[in-house]
This record gives structure tokens, sequence and C-alpha cells, in this order.
């Protein structure tokens, strides 16, 4: 079997063998692994062991960026509880009726906290989505040293726009369906002006909820596009579509199995916590057998509060760059299995390629037909 260049191993027929060898050739030499990754179609358990290996090899550029996020978030938070508290504390000193007045104070309260909050969590994520997968596509799977947090957060900030529209989109995408899975069921209780009827036709809610699924499971890859490719929202959702035909389901179910596998070390971690927090809380406050709880000191509580406060927050810090490699593998494993990329990573690691890695080529692209070249990659 030849050698082309010290990267791949031909079979007679000029192929690389270890990238097209069917399954089960004895004579094929296992695919190269330059970085996280063997360059190869990769099966679950390949996308597991890259997503932690690459978490494991690159924590600076991974974490750094979102320790600072969430250093901000949590002081931004924290005056919006303080504000929502003296507003609802504070409700009924303007006049009106003491209840009215007091229900209107709590709902801004909750206003002020919940909108922040939920800003904070779509920003987290995009910072999340946009710094993972520029680690893995630029270094990770191509086996570079790892890089600084500064330069992969100058590598990834131009993105963070297009990753924002995107989430958008794709939100707006699985909402449209679910409304109109909905429009059916309303029109037919107006018309027969029957609740029956109403409650009938709610059932098509089930087809739509399959649906709004599917249609994530088809844009979840959109991402990845955008960050790898540099595709505007509405285009890396078109290139998204077409990755995802025959491998939605699969897609959805190993990104759902790295948050299963995550969701239950937290599990296991946090009882722990829990017990050390109950250590540390006053006696006979938590299991309420003190006599007198109210008498208990608010501070007392600040504590075992902190503690858990911070195993929770750490954890959730500790995971979140886990789904987005999640995706970043899987829609790398689609380009290798659609259109041979991973004869193009071999040739950037080799230094012989003269475009990005991930750039779409028109003789790779299935039909012929390329996306447009991104700079990324």
């Amino acid at each position: 079997m030849a050698t082309n260049g010290g990267q791949w191993a031909l079979d007679p027929s000029g192929l690389p063998g270890g990238a097209w060898a069917p399954t089960g050739r004895a004579h094929a030499d296992p695919a190269p692994k330059p970085g996280t990754v063997p360059l190869r179609r990769l099966d679950a358990s390949d996308i597991l062991r890259g997503v932690f290996a690459t978490a494991r090899r690159y924590p600076k550029p991974l974490y750094l960026p979102l320790l600072a996020l969430a250093f901000g978030s949590a002081v931004l938070l924290g005056g919006c509880v303080c504000a929502a508290w003296f507003l609802a504390t504070h409700g009924t000193a303007h006049g009106g009726r003491p209840l009215t007045s007091h229900l209107s104070g709590m709902i801004t309260a909750g206003a002020v906290v919940l909108v922040p909050a939920l800003i904070c969590a779509t920003i987290a994520y995009a910072v999340t989505a946009t710094v993972s997968i520029t680690v893995l596509g630029r270094h990770a799977v191509l086996g570079h040293r790892p890089p600084t947090a500064r330069q992969v957060w100058a590598e990834a900030r131009p993105y963070l726009w297009r990753v924002l529209g995107t989430q958008l989109l794709t939100s707006v995408a699985a909402v449209a369906v679910m409304v109109a899975s909905m429009v059916p069921a309303i029109l037919l209780g107006v018309l027969l002006h029957s609740l029956t009827a109403l409650a009938f036709g709610l059932l098509l809610l089930i087809p739509g909820l399959l649906g709004a699924v599917y249609a994530g499971g088809r844009f979840i890859l959109a991402v990845p596009v955008v960050v790898l490719e540099n595709q505007r929202p509405a285009a890396a959702m078109r290139r998204a579509w077409k990755l995802g035909h025959a491998a939605s389901w699969r897609t959805l179910g190993i990104a759902c199995l790295t948050r299963m596998i995550c969701y239950t070390a937290t599990q296991l971690v946090m009882p722990l916590v829990g017990a050390v927090a109950a250590r540390l809380a006053p006696s006979g406050v938590l299991d309420g057998s003190s006599s007198n709880p109210s008498s208990t000191p608010f501070t007392g509580l600040i504590l075992p509060a902190a503690v858990v406060g911070l195993a929770a927050v750490s954890a959730a810090i500790v995971r979140a760059p886990l789904t987005p490699l999640t995706l970043g593998l899987l829609y790398t494993d689609r380009r290798i299995r659609l259109e041979h990329l991973d004869t193009g990573l071999a040739a950037a690691v080799a230094g012989t390629a003269g475009h990005g890695p991930f750039s779409v080529c028109p003789a790779l692209s299935p039909g012929g037909r390329a996306g447009r070249p991104g700079g990324a990659g």
C-alpha cells in the first residue's frame, strides 16, 4: 500500500485507504489523527471522545471567556435582584390601593430580573457556541497547539452577531411550526363555535411538536456553518438543512446523549454539595427541628447558599462548551460523509491546502455546487 506524502495510505485504486476503505477491510490502515478526532467518518464514540479530549486539551481558550462572561452576568443580575427587591418591598409607597400597587410592584420586579436573565442566557450561549466551535475547527481538529484566550476571542468575535441571528431564526422557525399546527384547531373551534372541536383540534399539536423537533434537528448545524464557513444566518440555515438530510434524528440523538451525560454527572455531584451545605447551615433549620426557625439569623444561611450556588454555576460553566463541541464534530462528520472533508483537513495539516480546511469546494460539494467559500477555518 502506497503512501501520499506520509499523510494518507493509498489503496491500489489511489484512494485514501484509511478514509474510504469499507468497514471490515483487514488491510486498511487507521485514519490519521492529528488532533482530537481521527480524519474519517465519526461514530458516536468518536464524537464523545473528541468532545472531552478537546475540553481537556484546550481548557483556557474554552473556559476563560466563559468565566469573564459569568462574572459580568453575576454583577448585572445581582444589581437587577437588588432593584427587584426594592420595587417589590416599596410597591405600596406610590399611592393607589395597596393590593393593586403591591401586585404591580411584584410584576415589575419579576420583569426586572427575568428579562435581563433571558438576555444574558441568550448571549452566553452565543458566546459559548462561537468560542467552542472556533477552538474546535481552527485548532483541535487540526492538532494545533492551544492558543491563548485572547487569540480565540479575536477569531470568534466577528461571528458573534451572526450566531445570535442564527439562534433567533432557528427559534422562530421552530415556533412557526408549532403555531402552524395550532391554526387549524383554532379555526375549527371558531367556525363550529364548539370548545369540544377546539379541544380535539388541539391534538394537532402532537404532530406540530414532532415537526418542530424535526426542524430543530435539520437546523441544528447552522451555528457551526456560520463559524466555520463564514455564512450569514439565512444561508447557514439553508446549508444546515442540506447537511442534515437523512441524518437529523442521529444528530439530535448524539447531541442529546452529550447533554444526558453532563446532566447525570451533575446530578451525581450535587447531592454531595447539598450535604456539605447542610452541615454548614445552622442546626435544625433545614430539617425543621428548630424550635424557633424565625430566630435564626439570615447571615447563617448565606454560606450554605453560596456553596450550593457556586457549585451550580461551576457545573454549568464546565458543561457549557460540551454541546457546541458536539455540534461542531457532528458538522465535521456530515462534511466528511457528504463532501470528503477529510482530504481537505489532511491537506491543511500537511500545509498544502490553498484555502481554509472547512471551505466548500465545488469539486467536493454535492452536485458540484459550492457554498460560499468562507475565510474561516
